[in-house]
């Protein structure tokens, strides 16, 4: 999906998602080293995303646990309550 804000009007997808990755780890508050691959894992069948693991050459750099409000969430689009970060 495109973006619309006229600011990234000029902008490639790849580009537009480089942006909004960049974003995020400036808005959350913490640095996520060098990678070149993200393993996401869920909750059961639903769509609450348990942890996302960054790699770079295989190895792990950092790896974000979401935690719910019900823990496990059941349902899809659970509450989100806290999002922590481990280096390994």
């Amino acid at each position: 999906m495109a973006l619309t804000q006229p600011c990234f009007t000029n902008l490639t997808p790849d580009q537009q998602n480089f942006n909004i990755y960049e974003s995020l780890k400036e808005i959350a508050g913490f640095e996520i080293p060098a990678y070149d691959q993200i393993d996401i894992t869920y909750y059961g069948s639903t769509n609450n995303i348990a942890t996302v693991q960054y790699l770079k050459d295989g190895n792990p750099v950092a790896t974000l646990t979401l935690t719910y409000a019900i823990q496990p969430p059941v349902t899809n689009d659970a509450n989100l309550t806290t999002v922590s970060i481990a280096y390994p």
